[in-house]
């Protein structure tokens, strides 16, 4: 019994920096995204963080490139759920540029909408939520949290109704991509599943980059912004998931996944101290709504829930 009770801290702590740091990660991500709006373009920004991403995640590839599963392609199995990732993260490095910092943490939680709904059309195992009167009321009250958002945001620096379409487009990739991981890449570690859509989607955006952005600005760029291009690159693309992977399997995805719900507020904090951003009492209406929203759907989640094996799937996306 002693030695039952003395491992529990050894292992708490290891399940609470794994959740800790992408929670970390993803609040600061938007700030540094929407610090980069005032001398990069999104192409650039997006090139140069996946570029990093890429060369962080080369090696890994390389040198597992012979774990393979019986009758399994894992570059086959990964080209769907890579395409879909190549236009969310094209549209999310535009979201910045149309919205507050602030905004984009609390409107990227409806992905969690856009998981399940896509979920009802491609996982069997995902449609007994469509008899949960809960989900459809976690459903209705994220559509009205955007909605009240909007209203609140539109006609302020805050967001534009381009940069809302931006964000639910986003979104809805994120959502689909989550259910696509499941899937395709079920199987296949968390590290070579992302390693490999890294390189079918890194070189994608990369040579955007060089087409439509104005990469030459990189060579005036700082070493502090070429430090920051790094450190969002590696944080966002490579490592936040690869932890909070690890959360899931330590202490489960219903508690993993709750605490992202703590991102918004998190970043609000964050934009405010450095960035100075305010959002509107509507918008902080309607942004508490979804966010009590997507708790809700988490909840109904959770009632039904079919197995273990699921757990293993519910992955975020890299951003």
């Amino acid at each position: 019994m002693a030695s039952t009770e003395s491992s529990r801290p050894s292992a708490l702590g290891p399940a609470l920096i794994s959740l800790g740091v992408p929670v970390l990660f993803w609040s600061i991500l938007p700030v540094l995204l929407k610090y980069f709006t005032r001398t990069f373009d999104s192409w650039t920004v997006n090139g140069a963080r996946y570029l990093f991403a890429l060369l962080f995640w080369l090696p890994h590839v390389i040198a597992h490139r012979r774990d393979t599963l019986p009758g399994r392609n894992i570059w086959k199995d990964a080209l769907p759920p890579a395409l879909v990732h190549l236009v969310g993260q094209i549209l999310f490095a535009m979201t910045p540029y149309y919205n507050d910092a602030t905004v984009i943490n609390f409107v990227s939680r409806s992905g969690f909408v856009f998981a399940t709904a896509f979920g009802f059309a491609l996982l069997k195992e995902e449609r007994v939520l469509a008899r949960s009167r809960l989900f459809w009321s976690g459903f209705a009250g994220t559509l009205i949290g955007l909605w009240i958002m909007y209203v609140g945001g539109v006609g302020t620096p805050t967001t534009s109704l381009a940069g809302m379409l931006l964000l639910v487009g986003a979104a809805a990739c994120w959502g689909l991509y989550s259910v696509l991981i499941r899937k395709f890449m079920h199987g296949y570690s968390v590290r070579q599943s992302y390693g490999v859509i890294s390189l079918y989607a890194g070189p994608g955006v990369i040579a955007l980059m060089f087409v439509f952005g104005d990469w030459r600005a990189l060579t005036d760029a700082t070493p502090m912004q070429w430090g920051l291009l790094a450190l969002s690159g590696i944080m966002g693309l490579a490592l936040g998931h690869v932890f909070f992977f690890r959360a899931i399997h330590r202490i489960g995805p219903i508690i993993s996944e709750g605490s992202l719900l703590l991102l918004p507020f998190l970043t609000a904090l964050l934009a405010f101290f450095t960035l100075g951003e305010r959002m509107s009492r509507a918008e902080w209406i309607g942004g508490v709504i979804l966010v009590a929203s997507c708790a809700v759907l988490l909840l109904s989640r959770l009632l039904g829930r079919l197995g273990p094996e699921e757990e293993d799937q519910s992955l975020p996306p890299p951003r």
